[in-house]
């Protein structure tokens, strides 16, 4: 069997497996709004006596069939598979046109099925402006608790892979520092080296020539950027009044430096242990007690360069 064919097989079954997860959400979703309808009991159903429990019964399939015929169209007529690779602004556009026509169908339908079944002496269901505005606040709080519910599981997703994710970059870093405190004769080789020290200045009289691999990180502050940085053995640091892109382009050309966040710079050789919190990951240093954060633009880039580096 070909490389192409493994491949091939590999990119099947994971649509497959996408595909069945997107269907799976699809009628939790349902079953949320069914639930829903069955705790609130609008459209006056608590007026029917046991007779409620049908009528919900056929509420819930009518939400079941929107959900599955929205899908159904999107996927195959519009032939918008649910495909995440494609990006972030090809999913909205898939989402935004799976809701609009979920909603119209789960609004005709419903609206003709409490025509139909749903009324009696005190409850009038019938076709009319009335029960069109019922059928719309109640999709409209059904698809909030919805939301709700969905934003709260991706989130704990996005924060359970994360932290793997963390767990998995540590060891790497330990591994990694193990072998430089008892480095091989062959490896030693291999450590990345400095193209010759740099000179950082701004507009003021003030410099700093350092080597690359001797700077630890460095943070703008203001219209000053503080660099920090190995002498001796010990952590030193100095603040200069330049730009963090004119610090960036003198030492982002060493391979092991990259800048992280719009406000720092950092050496990726000195990251003792990647933290994973709410707002992303932090690069915690081996000098300083100082955390560095690392932006939602940069992260794939660091956490790439930490797994292989240099």
């Amino acid at each position: 069997m070909t490389n192409d064919t493994v491949f091939s097989q590999k990119n099947c079954n994971f649509a497959d497996i996408m595909k069945t997860t997107i269907i799976k959400e699809r009628l939790q979703s349902a079953f949320i709004a069914i639930l829903f309808i069955a705790v609130f009991l609008p459209f006056g159903l608590n007026h029917f006596g046991w007779m409620r429990w049908v009528l919900l019964g056929g509420i819930g399939l009518i939400i079941a069939i929107s959900v599955m015929v929205s899908e159904f169209v999107v996927e195959k007529i519009l032939h918008m598979p649910n495909d995440v690779s494609r990006g972030s602004r090809y999913i909205i556009r898939r989402n935004i046109r799976f809701e609009s026509l979920n909603i119209l169908l789960t609004l005709t339908l419903m609206c003709l099925f409490l025509d139909q079944f749903a009324n009696n002496d005190i409850v009038d269901n019938h076709l009319g402006w009335r029960t069109l505005g019922n059928v719309i606040a109640v999709n409209c709080f059904t698809t909030l608790v919805i939301h709700v519910y969905w934003r709260s599981v991706y989130k704990k997703r996005y924060l359970i892979k994360q932290l793997e994710e963390a767990q998995l970059l540590n060891g790497m870093l330990q591994e990694r520092q193990r072998k430089e405190a008892h480095p091989e004769p062959e490896a030693q080789s291999e450590n990345p080296t400095d193209n010759g020290a740099v000179r950082i200045s701004g507009t003021t009289k003030e410099s700093l020539e350092v080597q690359p691999s001797e700077v630890v990180y460095a943070t703008s502050e203001g219209n000053y950027v503080r660099i920090y940085y190995i002498k001796d053995g010990s952590l030193q640091n100095m603040q200069i009044r330049t730009s963090m892109k004119n610090v960036a382009d003198l030492l982002c050309r060493q391979s092991y430096i990259m800048q992280c966040h719009r406000a720092f710079v950092v050496n990726l050789r000195y990251v003792a242990r990647v933290d994973s919190r709410n707002s992303g990951i932090t690069l915690v240093m081996q000098y300083g007690t100082d955390s560095v954060f690392v932006s939602k633009q940069y992260a794939a880039e660091v956490k790439e360069r930490i797994k292989n580096p240099f």
